[in-house]
């Protein structure tokens, strides 16, 4: 059995007839489905028939090439049960909890129905969006809706206000902020000025750094325009379709928003603007989260998408050297197994002193003290307060491994 598959589901699977061996559904040439759903959910239960009707289509013409697991968000085993028999594809456990969370974890579930493809031979990744490209695509015509690269749909010319030209072939070796922007948007304006004097900075220390503009501008006299206040280089107006593409790939929903690409064309940030705001001068370029982070503007967005372990100091020197000592190694620890295994890290570790996304999130999370150890949990919703009074290494060890094992109860998030 793939050892990949075996982390991802466990050994034993629940198919229409019984238990089954996962390592009966895998292999290669085959696309596994993991439909994450709810008998609660209005949505689920909308599309869930579709997907039967594209699953059992599918298979009568190709086999058993593709494969849906379902991973249940339901309240209890009987409306699992129920739910379960509406549909022709095995499932994970309804008993296995532990496992369905690491699943919402480690693929970021925000909400239901939520549809992922994976290799079916190493478990890799296809696609997050399978519900909108089933939707889009019901005859499967573009199965299995492997989507291009960042680098694939930047493809094209760039230009300049000077009318100069540049391709995405000239930015090889260069970190790229993608700019979401436009003209009629205030703080849009407001953040260029920012985001070039930045830039500047950064390009005058001889660092490999470009910037382009995808215009949401509503004229090409308004982009061009725009584009004259820009020290960079920018997508053509009249080539909407890329801009549109590259948008929806990310799932930008508001403007202005940069995104930080590394080398690879790999995401170091989609919180760009964080990024310049906590350091303006370009000090900490690229700006790549490391295994521990101060909690600031530019870490902030993490917490909406990670489990946080946070050390909480009075803002003091003495204080912030201890949580640095206790926190460091432990985190350094995660990251390195996680790279070993390939995987994101389970948790991500934050010291915080005093500045305002820290007393946001203090008064959000309904904690008052200092110097505390703390998991902020909001994917799941869940607040984990370690109870030592005095943290040291060990405490701190055994706090995480608790709460990764899943042996700490925690309260709702106020």
């Amino acid at each position: 059995m793939s050892q990949a598959f075996k982390n991802l589901l466990g050994e034993k699977l629940i198919g229409p007839k019984g238990l089954v061996d996962v390592e009966s559904i895998i292999g290669e040439g085959k696309v596994i489905g993991l439909y994450f759903s709810a008998h609660w959910c209005p949505p689920c239960r909308g599309f869930t028939p579709k997907l039967a009707d594209f699953y059992q289509k599918f298979r009568s013409t190709n086999g058993n090439k593709l494969e849906i697991v379902f991973i249940s968000s339901d309240k209890d085993e009987n409306q699992f049960q129920k739910y379960f028999e509406e549909m022709p594809w095995h499932a994970v456990p309804f008993n296995e909890r532990e496992r369905k969370k690491k699943l919402s974890q480690k693929y970021k579930v925000g909400g239901i129905p939520t549809l992922i493809f994976v290799d079916g031979k190493d478990a890799s990744l296809i696609t997050k969006n399978g519900r909108m490209a089933l939707m889009e695509d019901p005859k499967g015509e573009n199965f299995p809706w492997r989507p291009k690269s960042v680098s694939e749909l930047m493809k094209g010319k760039l230009v300049n206000s000077k009318g100069e030209e540049i391709t995405v072939d000239d930015l090889k070796g260069k970190v790229v902020g993608l700019y979401f922007s436009a003209h009629w948007c205030p703080p849009c304006r407001a953040f260029t000025p920012q985001l070039a004097k930045t830039y500047n900075a950064i390009k005058a220390a001889n660092k490999p750094f470009e910037v382009i503009f995808l215009s949401s501008d509503r004229a090409d006299e308004s982009f061009q325009s725009y584009l004259d206040t820009m020290p960079w280089y920018a997508v053509p107006y009249d080539d909407s379709m890329r801009k549109n593409n590259v948008s929806k790939h990310f799932g930008v929903e508001g403007i202005p928003t940069l995104i930080i690409m590394d080398e690879n064309w790999k995401v170091i940030t989609t919180n760009g603007r964080g990024a310049i705001a906590a350091d303006p001068e370009g000090k900490e370029f690229p700006w790549k989260i490391k295994p521990l982070c101060e909690l600031n503007d530019l870490t902030a967005s993490l917490l909406n998408e990670e489990p946080c372990a946070i050390y909480f100091t009075d803002g003091e020197e003495p204080t912030l050297k201890h949580a640095k000592e206790i926190l460091q190694p432990l985190a350094e620890s995660y990251a390195a197994e996680a790279k070993e295994k390939n995987e994101d890290l389970p948790i991500q570790f934050f010291f915080a002193g005093n500045n305002e996304v820290v007393e946001s999130l203090l008064d959000f999370v309904g904690i008052s003290e200092e110097n505390m150890l703390a998991i902020v949990d909001i994917p799941n919703g869940k607040l984990f307060v370690c109870e030592n009074d005095v943290v040291t290494a060990d405490a701190a060890k055994q706090f995480i491994s608790d709460y990764l094992t899943d042996k700490l109860q925690g309260r709702p998030l106020r």
